[in-house]
This record gives structure tokens, sequence and C-alpha cells, in this order.
């Protein structure tokens, strides 16, 4: 298990080389690669071969593994009005993560407008399982895997978090197991926590984490007041991380422990983001002790 983040925030202001530096010099030992920067990824494909190739290389002669990439993702609107433009795009992003030296992708599964509750579940499952197949062929021709994660929604009405395509871990399962081997579970620890506080029971560490058990290869981890989806450090919020370790240690995880919580990083200037990426860094490293030590404190 290496200690990860993101370097999404770093890379907006300084470049990918700059954010892998910074990220290096606070202690990380690996990195979330963001995929988001739609400029970088419409590259012709010789160029984008060589970009993120270059990278890749920097990373490793850095000393920092590209432990797992996020896609791009987007509105219902665009799944629905621009499919193949947006297939298109994950299947550059799949073969960026290739280039760059990582197995695993994150790519969220497509939430339909209407797909929250129980609403609208067989249309989007179809169309879930459409989107993902047909990655199928990229993913295998560039040996990587495909990490689904689970997933909230909003209710507009109500004006709350609410459950939604792959909130649940019977859900996430039911996916993986039928796509087959080049699929593995993305487990996002503040997404649980936000489901969960809404009074959702079965949507909670414990089962979630033994429930999906094998299949999670990937993490993001957060934490959160369970109201707002916050992205702060580890022990930032009010999540249970002794339990979290606990279970992850139960299962046998083996993947990296990589931070997702970018946010904390507005609360400081641009030329300051090393100090605050070294925050980050000891919150995590306090977490990876847990892990080690089974989950005690």
């Amino acid at each position: 298990m290496k200690i990860a983040t993101q370097s999404a925030a770093v890379d907006r202001i300084f470049g990918p080389e700059k954010a892998l530096s910074v990220l290096k010099g606070a202690g990380f030992e690996a990195v979330d690669f963001p995929l988001d920067n739609e400029v970088r990824l419409n590259l012709p494909y010789p160029a984008l071969k060589k970009y993120f190739t270059d990278i890749g290389k920097y990373a490793a002669d850095s000393g920092l593994e590209i432990g797992q990439t996020h896609a791009p993702f987007y509105s219902p609107d665009k799944y629905m009005t621009q499919y193949d433009e947006v297939i298109e795009i994950q299947k550059k992003a799949i073969a960026a993560t290739c280039f760059l030296g990582s197995e695993y992708v994150v790519i969220h599964p497509i939430m339909t407008k209407e797909r929250k509750y129980n609403n609208d579940y067989e249309r989007n499952k179809e169309m879930i399982l459409k989107y993902y197949t047909d990655l199928i062929p990229t993913l295998k021709e560039h040996d990587v895997y495909l990490a689904v994660e689970n997933m909230f929604s909003w209710d507009s009405v109500e004006k709350c978090i609410c459950p939604t395509a792959c909130t649940t871990a019977e859900e996430m399962a039911e996916y993986i197991d039928e796509l087959g081997e080049r699929f593995v579970a993305c487990l996002d620890i503040g997404h649980i926590n936000l489901i969960h506080q809404k009074g959702y029971e079965h949507v909670n560490f414990a089962h979630m984490i033994k429930t999906l058990g094998h299949r999670i290869k990937t993490l993001h981890v957060h934490d959160n007041d369970g109201i707002n989806d916050e992205h702060l450090p580890p022990f930032a919020g009010n999540i249970d991380w002794n339990l979290v370790m606990t279970c992850l240690k139960e299962i046998g995880y083996s993947g990296n422990l990589s931070l997702e919580a970018d946010n904390f990083l507005t609360y400081f200037r641009p030329e300051q983001f090393e100090k605050g990426q070294k925050v980050m860094y000891a919150n995590a490293k306090r977490l990876y002790d847990m892990f080690v030590q089974g989950g005690t404190k």
C-alpha cells in the first residue's frame, strides 16, 4: 500500500510536472492523475501517446507511481445527446491511463436525470451496461481496468442528497460481476458517509466494504460532515476512520490509500500548496498507520 493523492488542483495551476514535484516533496508515493482536461485528451493519437508517456516517465523518474486516473464525467444531457463523443473521450482516457503506466481508470456510471431513489432503475441499468460494454475492447487493448465508483445524487425537490446509480454495494457488485474481469470497484469513502447520514442504514462502511470485498482495488479517501460533499482530509469531518480501516484490513485490501481531498487546498495560496499537501500527507500517514495496526488509533 502506498500513500497517494490526486494532483488535480496543483496541476490546473502549475501543470502536471510541477504538480508531481509538489506531491513528491510533500511525501506522497503515488498519484491519482486527473484526465478531466479534454484539451489534452483531444490530442491526435501519436501526440496523446507521447504526451502521457512523457508524464509517466517523469513520474517514474521522480519515484512516484501513477496509481490510478480519473476520467472525465458529464451531465446526464451530454450522455444522452453526445454519446459517441463521450465514448471516444473515454477511450482516450483509457489509452492515456496505459501510457501513464497505470492499471486503473475511474469512470463514473451514467446517471439519468430520473435515476434517484429507485426511479428509472431498469432504463439506467441498460444504459450503464451498454456504456461500459462499449469500452471493453479498449480496456483489453491497453490492459487497463475500469473502476466503477459508488455515487450519490441531488434531490432538487427535497433539497438533499439521495441514492442513485451504484449507490449500493449490491448494485456495484452486480455490474462488476456481469461485465467481467476488466471491472473493479473504486470505493469512495466520503460518498458512503453522505448517503448513510441521510438515513439509508444499508449504505454503511462495514456493509459496503465487506460486500464488495475483493472487487475493491482503488479508493477515494476524503472526509465530510455527512451533509455536504466537502472532500476534506481524513479526520476533518465525522467519518469513523477506525471502522473504515478495520474493515479494509479485514478484507485484505492491498491497493493504495489515495486521497481525494483537494478542496482543502482552497485554504492555501498557490505558493503554499506544498505546505497544504504536507498537512494532507500527515493525515494520510496517520490513516495508513491505523490500517497497518488493524484499525487501532
